[in-house]
């Protein structure tokens, strides 16, 4: 990137952990400046790493941040604010009263800092410039900033479905790790939770999908992600024909899932007329499977329905792909239901109308 260009935009196009994440991509040297809810955080990279953070937000001051974490009590925090100066720093004035070591400013001033890039991140909505330059004001100093520990802890922070779903776009995005993940890893001491997203996306999958897979809520399972993207552990996924091949492993699940609560109420049914003919069921299975149409009974081929009348589904899906039928589940679902038929007209003919009733309410139990 050149020098001195500058780039504008909303942050309703867009996220803070976002444009974190374009800049340390790139490695650049950059100062990030964010306009939202009536103040200005500005936010410092060298080299693709954040090295400062200054806000106007009266929160977001040194005093402040060390007031909330309980180095300065409250009657220090009053006398530093009514000795302050416009033209003194406060970091001095805490030095003098002899609150902070010079030492501990550092710390503190980092501390700081990093309070305000975690505040930002949480932005929904404002406006944001990024200048690509090196040249910052000579009162900023390098701190040694967590730049990837912190994009995760503030993403962690973020309750806004509306902002992770932003961050993660469409549910079919395939996505899997970075070719670095495992190395960068140790460098990040990653939580549980990050651990466990990244470790579904050894392989490409699908945010749908992996959603499915995660033992974390869905909410949980997209913002963790976020933050993974953000700091390029995850990446979108160019082996664009694996998503061909998921598409159809996610289809062949369903339908092994369908047959199996067919394959429930066969297997009731079965005991049904067995209590009532034993050995004699395997005959009266049959005469069930001629009531199959001549179109559907190819798919039945290579099964005898011994296994209490279970269908074999494999060997379906095998039969099914021989077929070449293009709409697989409309095939299976015909297949399926004019066995169901097949049971209850023949045992409507061999026990009567109340076992009838009693079979049909089995199957109503089948869920579309």
């Amino acid at each position: 990137m050149s020098e001195e260009l500058s780039i504008q935009g909303t942050l309703a196009e867009t996220t803070v952990p976002d444009l974190f994440r374009s800049i340390i991509r790139s490695s650049e040297t950059a100062i990030l400046s964010l306009d939202a809810i009536g103040r200005n955080d500005v936010i410092y990279f060298n080299e693709g790493r954040m090295v400062f953070a200054s806000s106007t937000d009266p929160d977001m001051g040194l005093a402040e941040t060390l007031l909330r974490s309980g180095e300065l009590n409250l009657q220090q925090y009053n006398q530093a604010m009514d000795r302050l100066v416009v033209s003194r720093r406060i970091g001095s004035l805490l030095m003098e009263l002899g609150y902070l070591k010079p030492d501990e400013l550092s710390r503190a001033v980092e501390r700081q800092a990093s309070a305000i890039v975690l505040n930002a991140m949480s932005y929904r909505s404002g406006n944001y410039t990024i200048e690509f330059t090196s040249n910052f004001p000579d009162e900023i100093i390098a701190l040694p900033l967590s730049t990837e520990r912190l994009i995760l802890d503030g993403v962690r922070r973020i309750e806004y479905w509306s902002l992770v779903l932003r961050g993660i776009g469409r549910f079919e995005r395939l996505l899997e790790q970075t070719p670095d993940a495992d190395r960068r890893t140790y460098q990040l001491e990653l939580s549980e939770d990050e651990s466990h997203v990244l470790s579904l996306l050894s392989d490409p999958q699908t945010i749908e999908r992996l959603c499915a897979r995660s033992y974390l809520s869905n909410f949980l399972t997209c913002r963790t992600l976020w933050g993974l993207l953000a700091v390029d552990l995850v990446q979108d996924s160019e082996k664009e024909e694996l998503t061909e091949k998921m598409a159809a492993e996610e289809s062949e699940y369903e339908l092994e899932d369908v047959v199996e609560r067919y394959n429930t109420v066969y297997q009731k049914i079965f005991a049904l007329v067995f209590q009532k003919v034993g050995d004699h069921v395997y005959d009266f299975m049959d005469r069930v499977v001629l009531h199959v149409s001549p179109e559907t009974m190819p798919y039945l081929s290579g099964m005898n329905l011994v296994n209490e009348g279970r269908i074999d589904f494999d060997q379906l899906l095998n039969n099914l792909i021989a077929s070449g039928s293009a709409d697989q589940r409309a095939v299976v679902h015909n297949v399926l239901n004019e066995l169901i038929y097949g049971w209850i007209y023949e045992i409507k003919s061999e026990f009567g109308t109340p076992m009838e009733a009693e079979v049909v309410k089995i199957a109503q139990s089948i869920k579309p």
